[in-house]
């Protein structure tokens, strides 16, 4: 009998401490993911500020912008696997502006890394033109002029 009790107590030790790890182990990967998705976002929102206040030629909030894009890379360096981190430095490396072809390629790569990450397929896109996109800055209706927008409205 005392060793019944003596295994049952060691059983409900071992569960209990097992339990603790688990939880313990998924807390911390929700809270890695949380942040890893913050800088993620962070990082392509300041991006893509920065690359159409270039092409309007409006740098008023450049710094700021600059500031944030940083902010978000260091973070992504911070916690990103390695596979966003070489894409990430390839696209910083290679200017970071979204204005040259090579450029763009690099920053489409770690956007389809990012992706991957996130737990998307690596080529469920493929298929989708996520190129034209993602570098096109306005919607197909969109302008600026007045004539134009009053056309597209009527």
């Amino acid at each position: 009998m005392n060793i019944t009790i003596a295994i049952s107590i060691l059983s409900s030790i071992i569960a209990a401490f097992l339990a603790h790890f688990f939880a313990t182990n998924r807390m911390r990967k929700m809270d890695l993911s949380t942040f890893q998705l913050a800088a993620y976002t962070d990082f392509l929102g300041a991006a893509s500020r920065l690359a159409v206040s270039r092409r309007l030629g409006n740098t008023e909030n450049e710094i700021n912008d600059l500031a944030m894009l940083n902010d978000s890379k260091n973070r992504i360096l911070v916690c990103g696997d390695r596979s966003i981190l070489e894409a990430l430095i390839k696209f910083w490396e290679l200017g970071a502006t979204l204005e040259g072809e090579r450029e763009l390629l690099a920053f489409n790569n770690f956007l389809q890394l990012i992706r991957e990450s996130l737990g998307h397929k690596k080529y469920d896109v493929i298929d989708l033109n996520l190129t034209a996109t993602l570098f096109k800055l306005e919607p197909s209706k969109y302008s600026f002029k007045k004539g134009n927008r009053d056309k597209n409205h009527s």
